[in-house]
């Protein structure tokens, strides 16, 4: 690993701990309204596997944006949509901390749920879950993303992101809060 690497990360885990801590509170899934998706793009931002998971939620009445991370400098063709939207490098500063903007466009809008589907640790998306605003936060448990996630299933690394959601889903269905 770079020393590059390890600075950004210090300058993560710096950010993280003194970010202002929300409170969770466990969705009755039938109440959900709005959620923001979190994954990995491929480099062809096809991202098949994110399209059906985002169709899955339309379906239930749920208003989904997704934010994917591909990494590369460049934005070629890359959208910038309400609903869909891919990072890149650009998007964030030399520190790797996303720029005003992207943090300006995170806070217009409050979540009731807050999917990550990140297979690895991008410290990109966990910036990203870290300055969105929802109420309930959940994903794989990764190296950084503890004290972010409000909830975190421990998943191998080959499972697909449409295995982590199910088993997200499952839970959040399964799972009832007295809130």
């Amino acid at each position: 690993m770079q020393i590059f690497d390890l600075i950004k990360q210090k300058i993560f885990l710096f950010l993280k701990e003194r970010h202002p801590k929300h409170q969770a509170s466990f969705p009755h899934f039938e109440n959900v309204r709005s959620a923001l998706v979190l994954f990995e793009s491929d480099n062809m931002e096809k991202n098949p596997a994110i399209e059906t998971i985002r169709q899955d939620l339309m379906q239930q009445n749920i208003d989904v944006v997704t934010w994917g991370y591909r990494d590369g400098k460049h934005k070629e063709g890359s959208a910038i949509l309400p609903q869909r939207r891919i990072l890149t490098q650009e998007d964030f500063t030399f520190y790797g901390t996303p720029k005003d903007v992207i943090i300006a466009d995170l806070e217009k809008r409050e979540y009731d749920l807050l999917i990550d589907l990140t297979q690895h640790d991008c410290l990109a998306l966990h910036y990203i879950s870290l300055y969105s605003k929802a109420y309930f936060k959940c994903g794989k448990v990764l190296t950084y993303n503890d004290g972010i996630l409000d909830f975190m299933l421990d998943m191998p690394a080959e499972d697909s992101p449409m295995k982590l959601y199910q088993q997200i889903l499952h839970f959040l269905m399964t799972i009832q809060s007295k809130d």
